[in-house]
């Protein structure tokens, strides 16, 4: 080969050295360029994480708070309606109460009069009927149906009284 070729051989190997230490000096830029990108993007990346967790999380209190509200006011109609229907409830039965009195008291009333009937002989509809015919002559009835009717107020008092004393309803 003689001079020339290896003057083309020094020449092509100092060139090949001066393209390694370029392409070296290239790699090493571009790689610690591309590790400080790479670096920046993993920190604006945690640095939205962290922004967005905290928007995130004052977004679910807002909402929970929201949602609070709403469940607290759905339990309040919720109450009123129970409410009402209790209400409805003791009005009902303060009802039945007094039409019973009223039914009681002019049953009472009306059996003021008592009328004994004949019976088949088999209770003591007949018995009574005898002792009312035979008790007319002391003529205590209008007594015994004062009394009566005393009775049946006291016992309807009475019972009243048990009723309202009962505790808890239920």
């Amino acid at each position: 080969m003689g001079v020339i070729g290896e003057a083309f051989g020094k020449l092509f190997d100092f060139l090949a050295s001066i393209f390694s230490s370029l392409f070296g000096f290239l790699g090493d830029v571009f790689g610690t360029l591309f590790s400080v990108i790479w670096d920046a993007i993993v920190w604006i990346g945690g640095l939205l994480k962290t922004l967005l967790q905290s928007l995130l999380d004052v977004l679910i209190g807002f909402f929970q708070v929201i949602y609070a509200l709403i469940d607290g006011i759905l339990y309040l109609i919720y109450m009123i309606g129970v409410l009402a229907v209790k209400l409805f409830l003791v009005i009902f039965e303060t009802g039945k109460i007094l039409w019973a009195f009223i039914v009681g008291l002019g049953n009472t009333l009306s059996s003021l009069q008592y009328t004994p009937r004949s019976s088949p002989g088999n209770g003591y509809s007949d018995i009574l009927g005898r002792l009312f015919t035979n008790l007319e002559v002391l003529e205590i009835n209008t007594f015994a149906y004062i009394l009566l009717f005393l009775v049946w107020v006291i016992t309807a008092v009475a019972a009243i009284k048990l009723i309202s004393s009962i505790k808890g309803g239920g």
